[in-house]
């Protein structure tokens, strides 16, 4: 992981953590996608989001999070 994160990567990253352990799997994988990143991120954190994220900083929240569960993208 890298040394800092931003905040809306933070976010990211705990949207995808909720989405790895709650969501759906296949194949030994969760089945996020930056997409479902993005709206469960808006979701989650809308209040304090004034613009949605971006498709890098919703990649790099599904990649922390699935780093945090031993998972690559």
């Amino acid at each position: 992981m890298p040394g800092k994160i931003t905040e809306r990567v933070a976010m990211a990253r705990h949207a995808a953590s909720e989405l790895a352990t709650w969501g759906e799997w296949s194949d030994g994988r969760p089945t996020a996608t930056p997409a479902d990143v993005t709206a469960k991120t808006s979701a989650m954190y809308g209040q304090y989001l004034k613009t949605p994220l971006t498709d890098d900083e919703a990649t790099a929240g599904l990649r922390l999070a699935l780093a945090q569960k031993g998972l690559t993208v």
